[in-house]
């Protein structure tokens, strides 16, 4: 911290502006705190409210890109991506369009239309044909078993022919996991022989979809193209969508609204096409969740992205010569963030994201009230807290530290941390004590998006199965579909250091200005 901003950061802390209850609770009124904020995210780099404004005014990519990521430049890359999309046992895949299911001891290949069930065996991974619904007919599968020559010291294995899986089903499952009646066949007393075992693989297996069509986990409700990795894990398997990046791009869900400017979509598929390819370089994953960027897959699709994605092949955003950090969010409020503000951050060479106004048709203003008490249950305050105070302020205005006052002492906290306790949308906001007889039921912390070089840490966590699957068609939500990793997420050793001397700095500025107060007080009396 520059000695400039120490001492910009002490004038604030010394005169807050203060969230008082102080009136005495009338009957049905409880003490609260109203917060008036604008925005939806953490604010940093591009704001895609802003990016929809400047495409509406007629701003081409360059403009939009250098608004939001200014000192940039474009260049070239490509590459592939990795995205965790499930975890789970007694997984059932989907073959739309068919394919193979591949081991490094053989494979099963599936018919279209058709399914299998994948189980976790020992070390290895079973695959069998998915359970017949009661009183349709029994699957029938043909299997072969591989052919060993031996010649001298050469060993020649011939692979086994190809597993025919072809489930014929009075009802077949489609890939969101539901049931489409169809008319039963007729019933006979002919019945085929039992199947074979389900053949085991060790190691990783490799669903591998028809002629570029699409593989489905059907529990988490998507289909994918690419190929699908599944890895025996502890408790299950762990499945990988391994895509092209362009490929990747058109599947996103970040932006799914055909209505948007060329311009303003481009700018978006150059964004998350630099995002996802610093990620990878970074560990080698990325999650499909709001935490990193949403992917649904190719339920996704629609044509003014894949435009957008097309006209932009290979294009990135480059700092020097390096994969920019080309992080976004939903809306900024009609301010962008720095680092600092929006993850907690410093250090580093990001002179590109920083604090500055930008075009919009929407601030995205939002209000809430709180009781006092729920704030200190979620905050962990030991005592009756009496005020909220927004002790410090970033350079774009977002709340950079918190001071709680009530009868357990002063205490400070971010203003991320605060965000993520309590669910808001953002941090640039203020606050007002006030008596309300109606207030916001707390049920969960704001999530937000990490930067791509912390992503990899992310997705090799358990991958997010609790976002519902998105429909098939464009939507129109001209921003972003995620709400917004916690707070604390990508913030390392030396921020929290630094985040901790903040919070210390802040509760001794507001016991010198108790003591003076008192001091001022005596004299006057």
């Amino acid at each position: 911290m520059t000695r400039a901003a120490a001492a910009s950061a002490l004038v604030a802390a010394l005169a807050p502006i203060a969230a008082h209850a102080a009136a005495p609770a009338s009957p049905g009124l409880i003490p609260a705190l109203q917060i008036d904020g604008k925005g939806h995210g953490h604010g940093v780099g591009m704001a895609q409210d802003g990016a929809l404004a400047m495409g509406h005014k007629g701003a081409n990519v360059k403009q939009i890109l250098g608004q939001f990521y200014p000192g940039t430049s474009l260049g070239k890359a490509s590459g592939s991506v990795r995205v965790p999309v499930f975890s789970g046992d007694n997984v059932e895949v989907a073959f739309p369009d068919g394919g193979d299911v591949r081991g490094n001891n053989g494979s099963v290949h599936v018919a279209p239309g058709g399914s299998v069930l994948l189980a976790r065996d020992g070390d290895g991974t079973r695959v069998k044909s998915p359970t017949t619904t009661p009183g349709s007919p029994p699957t029938t599968t043909s299997t072969v078993a591989p052919t060993t020559t031996t010649t001298g010291s050469t060993t020649t294995t011939t692979p086994s022919p190809p597993t025919t899986l072809l489930p014929d089903r009075s009802h077949k499952r489609d890939i969101a996991g539901g049931l489409s009646p169809t008319t039963a066949p007729a019933p006979t007393t002919t019945t085929s022989a039992p199947p074979p075992p389900a053949p085991t693989f060790s190691g990783t297996l490799v669903a591998v979809p028809a002629d570029g069509g699409r593989v489905g986990v059907v529990p988490r409700g998507r289909r994918y193209r690419g190929e699908l990795d599944i890895t025996p894990v502890a408790g299950g398997l762990r499945f990988v969508n391994h895509v092209n990046v362009e490929t990747y791009l058109r599947g996103m869900g970040e932006v799914r609204n055909p209505g948007w400017p060329a311009a303003s979509l481009q700018a978006q598929a150059i964004a998350a096409r630099t995002y996802a390819l610093r990620a990878m370089a970074a560990g080698g994953e990325l999650c499909d969740s709001q935490k990193c960027q949403v992917y649904i897959g190719s339920d996704a699709e629609y044509a003014a992205m894949d435009k957008a994605v097309a006209a932009t092949s290979g294009q990135v955003l480059l700092y020097g010569r390096s994969l920019a950090s080309a992080v976004y969010s939903a809306n900024a409020g009609g301010t962008s963030a720095d680092r600092e503000e929006g993850f907690g951050m410093t250090g580093g060479s990001y002179p590109y994201l920083r604090a500055a106004p930008y075009l919009t048709e929407n601030v995205d203003p939002w209000s809430v009230t709180i009781a006092l008490s729920d704030i200190a249950r979620r905050l962990g305050y030991r005592g009756n807290l009496d005020a909220v105070t927004v002790a410090t302020r970033g350079p774009s205005g977002r709340a950079t530290s918190i001071g709680l006052t009530g009868s357990a002492g002063d205490k400070a906290v971010t203003g991320l941390a605060f965000a993520s306790a309590l669910g808001l949308h953002s941090t640039l906001f203020d606050v007002k004590g006030v008596m309300a007889t109606k207030v916001a039921s707390l049920t969960g912390g704001s999530v937000l998006q990490a930067p791509p070089e912390d992503a990899p840490a992310i997705a090799d966590s358990t991958p997010d199965v609790t976002a519902p699957s998105l429909p098939s068609s464009p939507v129109a939500v001209p921003e972003r579909v995620a709400a917004t990793v916690p707070s604390s997420s990508g913030v390392g050793f030396f921020s929290l250091v630094a985040a901790a001397l903040w919070g210390a700095a802040v509760v001794s500025a507001f016991r010198w200005r108790r003591r003076s107060r008192s001091s001022i007080a005596r004299l006057l009396s």
